[in-house]
């Protein structure tokens, strides 16, 4: 009885398909993935770069803003296949569900869906397993899943589209936009299993898609999903090369791939000083390696704002110093408190360094391995330690490294200031006088000479005709004067003046002394006839006196002149 009850029941796999009312799987299908280079849109050979879906490492949300060059479109998808839910191969265990490698493998921001792959040959119980989407770092809708199955590679679409008959609807239909979002997919125990992002995303893997996408989706290389853990290089947007929208359940395939360019990962390159509290604040680096090196998609961030900046292709000698000016970037830098770090093409942390109280003036510079303040900001120079900023003019610092007044040194005696431009000290007087040009003296004119006396021209002839002859008898050359004097004789010896009179200093003649009462009037009449009599008799008087003093002054001229110069001296 019971191998005739074998024998008429089906078995317990078969019941399962008649459940579920699926179709089997075809043989063909595989349970792996392409690994492909992190910035190469497919592997170089499919079959050579599949990895069993155990190996694949735990993909890590990275933030990190797009890059300003567009996706390039290196996929090419084949024609859209009408989707058949495969035969259900047998349920994973426990511990692989919790670690299954499901893909993102489309999003649409224009139709509204998501769609996830299953790269294994297993089907997936998704019980506790999330669908999120964000914009910026604010969540705006998803799933929760409960029951939901996605079969061994195959894809499950979350949408609330019903033409979409086979999807699963959104617990919430998040608001996508095409210029930016992200979907993060999260197994049970909440770890990340896929991120994409793309536009000003926050969460993304590797480098964002460029924004204003409608649909984006990974590639197909044969049987195997293209997966790099860089969003950039995985994924492509919009419409093919042909025009051909991607659909839901469709396996776009890929070119040929070209030869990968590598991530540049900026190695030898760090940072070597930060000018925040300067007028034009600057961030230097340094080529710290013995080989050239280019800068190119390696990126500068601070911890004021979550803005990064790419720097140019420039290249560094090693030993070579760039200063990025701040102004120039789309960056933010405290002036005395922040953190700037320097990061590869990757968006990975290569260098990083954290400034306190910076003073004005002052720089956050790298000095034998460790990092100071120093008042030498040096601006593509080697970086030198100041400890103090200069002090004003006339100051000076003391031990205390405080800036104090110089003390002017008492003027002495004998401290002279120099005299200015075009004087000189003269030795005896001490002060300054105006140094004179050297004075060329003329040769006087033929019939001239020139008198050792007053340094003057003088005629020959003229000093000829003036020879001094000798004086008469009796008389006497004058040497004041050089004319001729009679010999004073004993008669010329002045006798006194008689009474009533006086010797005149000047003339040296005997004088009637004046006196200063007046004569008194006995009437009118006789006393305006004495009056007149009087004022005629002086006039008289004063005509003949003044006579006599200009022959005297004349015959006395020589004496008179030696008495006024006794006088005056």
């Amino acid at each position: 009885m019971i191998l005739i009850a074998a024998l008429i029941m089906p078995s317990p796999s078969v019941l399962a398909v008649d459940n579920l009312g699926v179709e089997p799987a075809s043989s063909g299908e595989t349970s792996q993935t392409a690994e492909v280079p992190a910035n190469d849109a497919s592997p170089s050979s499919p079959n050579s770069a599949a990895t069993a879906p155990s190996s694949q490492p735990e993909p890590s949300l990275v933030g990190e803003q797009p890059t300003a060059k567009p996706v390039a479109q290196t996929n090419l998808p084949t024609a859209v296949p009408v989707h058949v839910a495969p035969q259900p191969a047998p349920t994973t265990d426990e511990a692989l569900e919790k670690t299954a490698p499901l893909l993102i493998s489309k999003v649409s921001p224009d139709k509204k869906y998501i769609e996830l792959y299953n790269p294994t040959d297993s089907n997936v119980k998704l019980a506790g397993w999330k669908i999120e989407h964000y914009k910026a770092d604010v969540k705006t809708g998803g799933k929760e899943f409960k029951d939901e199955v996605i079969f061994a590679n195959d894809f499950l679409v979350i949408s609330n589209d019903t033409a979409l008959t086979k999807a699963v609807k959104f617990d919430k239909v998040p608001s996508m936009i095409q210029g930016e979002g992200s979907v993060v997919l999260s197994r049970a125990d909440g770890s990340p299993a896929d991120v994409i992002g793309w536009g000003e995303a926050k969460k993304f893997l590797g480098t964002t898609v460029t924004g204003g996408i409608k649909t984006v989706w990974r590639c197909f290389a044969g049987n195997l999903i293209v997966d790099s853990k860089n969003n950039l290089a995985d994924f492509s947007s919009n419409k093919t090369v042909d025009d051909q929208e991607v659909v839901p359940y469709a396996r776009p395939q890929c070119k040929a791939p070209e030869s990968p360019k590598p991530l540049n990962k900026c190695e030898g390159l760090k940072l070597n000083e930060i000018a925040s509290h300067i007028d034009e604040p600057f961030i230097e680096l340094v080529n710290v390696s013995d080989k050239a090196i280019t800068t190119a998609g390696c990126k500068l961030e601070t911890s004021s704002n979550n803005s990064q900046e790419v720097l140019g292709d420039i290249e560094l000698k090693p030993g070579e110093l760039w200063a990025v000016k701040v102004k120039h970037t789309k960056l933010k830098l405290p002036k005395m408190k922040g953190k700037v770090y320097l990061l590869d093409e990757f968006g990975a942390e290569i260098n990083a360094t954290a400034y306190d109280k910076i003073a004005k003036g002052a720089s956050w510079s790298l000095l034998d391995g460790e990092w100071v303040q120093t008042f030498a900001v040096t601006e593509g120079a080697s970086n030198v330690f100041k400890e103090y900023v200069d002090c004003q003019s006339g100051y000076m610092r003391n031990e205390s490294g405080k800036c104090v007044k110089i003390s002017a040194p008492p003027a002495g005696p004998d401290v002279l200031a120099p005299c200015p431009a075009g004087q000189y000290r003269h030795p005896e007087t001490r002060r300054c006088r105006k140094i004179e040009a050297a004075k060329t003296v003329t040769p006087c004119k033929e019939g001239y000479y020139r008198s050792e006396a007053t340094g003057r021209c003088r005629s020959i002839a003229s000093a000829a005709a003036k020879t001094l002859k000798p004086c008469p008898d009796g008389q006497f050359r004058n040497p004041a004067t050089g004319r001729c004097k009679k010999i004073a004789a004993a008669d010329d010896i002045l006798k006194d003046c008689p009474e009533g009179f006086e010797r005149s200093p000047v003339t040296r003649r005997c004088r009637k002394i004046k006196t200063a009462s007046m004569p008194v009037v006995g009437s009118a009449t006789a006393g305006v006839q004495q009056v007149a009599g009087a004022t005629w008799g002086w006039w008289v008087f004063g005509g003949v006196s003044l006579l006599a003093v200009g022959y005297g002054a004349w015959q006395w001229r020589w004496e008179l002149s030696q008495l006024i110069r006794k006088l005056r001296r």
